[in-house]
């Protein structure tokens, strides 16, 4: 996934903490397998060979990532799409996906003339949810788990004084710690990878320079919903965030101030 992961584990014996990680990191691979469009093998580069109207068989965690991405998708407008590189016919209305999905048989059909998914913007935070089961699997019950850095889940506290582990947003004199707990936090901007964010609607770079994030109850959602709000205006997140009270988002502002909104709001 073109990025690193990070595990931290309290409240276990060194050892076993360990053997808990490393069953995560096998995890991850298999997911790598899957999900990965620089994998020729995975469903999602097997996907993006398919003509109009062929179909293809995905396996559960192919086919729980794209439905949760195109729940996301059709949430925001298409503020996150990751399949906006698809050639699309002309006929194909614009607010539609161009393939659609069969939950009961886990089938994935192409209506694009070329189809391009890419799950680089919520394939990571699928992975911590994933890596995340694992630890859960094997009775851990207070973690904290990192992709790239932008991108972090966390479950327990990390010592039971604490109401969850601590995280930052915002930036400069705007920067506050959040205790994140059985939720998800992800941020997008330029600071890493430059203007690499593409407005899906109108096919522009982002015209947004200062960070964003996002919070919600899977990585997977925190980590799509931070590239949207990266694109949207913050009237429109307010008003998704206020739709959806486990959502919260806050935003750098040209003043470096910090808007908060939702579940990231500061208390009074």
């Amino acid at each position: 996934m073109a990025t690193f992961f990070e595990i931290a584990i309290a409240e276990q014996p060194r050892d076993y903490a360990r053997q808990a990680a490393a069953a995560a990191f096998r995890e991850l691979d298999r997911l790598e397998r899957e999900l990965s469009r620089f994998d020729e093998s995975s469903y999602i580069s097997r996907a993006n060979r398919l003509s109009q109207g062929e179909s293809i068989t995905l396996s559960p965690d192919a086919l729980e990532c794209l439905l949760i991405a195109t729940d996301i998708t059709l949430a925001t407008g298409r503020a996150f799409d990751p399949s906006y590189a698809s050639v699309r016919p002309p006929d194909l209305p614009p607010d539609l996906p161009p393939f659609t999905l069969d939950p009961a048989n886990h089938t994935l059909t192409s209506h694009a003339l070329t189809l391009h998914l890419d799950l680089g913007a919520v394939g990571k935070g699928f992975a911590l949810d994933r890596l995340g089961d694992t630890l859960r699997e094997w009775g851990i019950a207070s973690a904290c788990l990192n992709a790239g850095g932008s991108s972090v889940l966390a479950f327990g506290a990390i010592d039971p004084a604490e109401r969850g582990w601590p995280v930052g947003v915002g930036e400069g004199r705007s920067h506050r710690t959040f205790p994140l707990a059985s939720a998800s936090l992800s941020g997008s901007g330029t600071a890493v990878q430059g203007a690499h964010l593409i407005d899906p609607r109108t096919g522009e770079p982002a015209a947004r320079t200062a960070r964003t994030w996002a919070l919600a109850p899977t990585a997977a959602q925190a980590d799509a919903l931070s590239t949207a709000f990266f694109l949207m205006n913050e009237a429109d997140i307010a008003a998704l965030c206020a739709t959806h009270p486990h959502l919260g988002a806050a935003l750098v502002g040209p003043d470096d101030g910090l808007s908060e909104h939702g579940a990231l709001r500061a208390p009074a």
